[in-house]
């Protein structure tokens, strides 16, 4: 079970959002590279980042900060935000990337994915955001028809490495995973999930434990992170098992 912490960039800073509105950016760090040193500096063995400005305008902007953070870090890291090229996916990889995240693009040309699955194996994950159960599309600015297990399903057996789903009526509150329909999704699908959107605190770390989520990959955050709401030491200590957890926060997590 991995746990993603996530930099947002927007106009080079990392930020994050609330329910994905651009104009309720809130700047944590000017410097995204020096908090990548320091993700991997806590023990996390992965990164997620996403170039808003990116997502919005269909097009990498903040190539520049990306760069410098595949720069910085050993870790492995995901992107997402405005990919959707062939050329524009193999260029982010040629420059270290471990994975692209496709989101709009799975829904306007799923077969640009299936193909990019056969040319990069193991390097493309979808991401699937959804608003009121529906897929959100250009930087969650557009609502499409499609259900998010109906868009998950058309990539069954393409190849795709995971499925991040991120429920942006959640995205940035701190108000807790959707574990229902993150978890009812893991178990329609064969394609490893990601849970994001709104992990608030360690009782949805230790949610992340319990038998119902182990068909999960793992899950990211954000906004909790920043703001201390989570310990890096103590989240990384009960994912990898080395440290114990009471019935009490069990409990607490079930009833979130």
């Amino acid at each position: 079970m991995i746990l993603f912490p996530a930099i947002d960039l927007k106009d080079g800073q990392c930020v994050r959002l609330k329910l994905g509105e651009m104009d309720s950016a809130t700047v944590y760090n000017e410097d995204p590279a020096g908090q990548a040193r320091a993700f991997e500096e806590q023990g996390f063995e992965w990164l997620h980042v996403v170039d808003l400005n990116g997502a919005f305008e269909g097009q990498s902007v903040n190539g520049a900060a990306v760069e410098a953070i595949l720069q910085t870090t050993k870790n492995p890291v995901q992107l997402g935000g405005g990919i959707r090229s062939l050329a524009h996916i193999e260029a982010w990889l040629d420059k270290g990337l471990a994975r692209v995240i496709l989101g709009t693009i799975a829904v306007r040309d799923p077969g640009l994915v299936r193909e990019a699955c056969k040319l990069f194996p193991g390097k493309v994950a979808v991401g699937i955001d959804a608003k009121g159960g529906k897929v959100a599309v250009e930087g969650w600015a557009e609502a499409s028809e499609l259900g998010v297990i109906e868009l998950a399903k058309r990539f069954e057996g393409a190849g795709v490495a995971a499925i991040i789903y991120t429920d942006i009526d959640r995205d940035g509150v701190l108000t807790g995973i959707n574990w229902e329909s993150t978890i009812e999704l893991a178990d329609t699908v064969s394609i490893p999930v990601i849970a994001s959107g709104g992990l608030a605190s360690i009782a949805d770390i230790v949610r992340m434990k319990m038998p119902d989520a182990a068909s999960l990959e793992g899950a990211i955050s954000g906004r909790a992170l920043y703001d201390g709401r989570i310990d890096p030491a103590e989240a990384l200590g009960i994912l990898n098992g080395t440290l114990a957890v009471d019935a009490s926060q069990f409990e607490e997590a079930d009833r979130s």
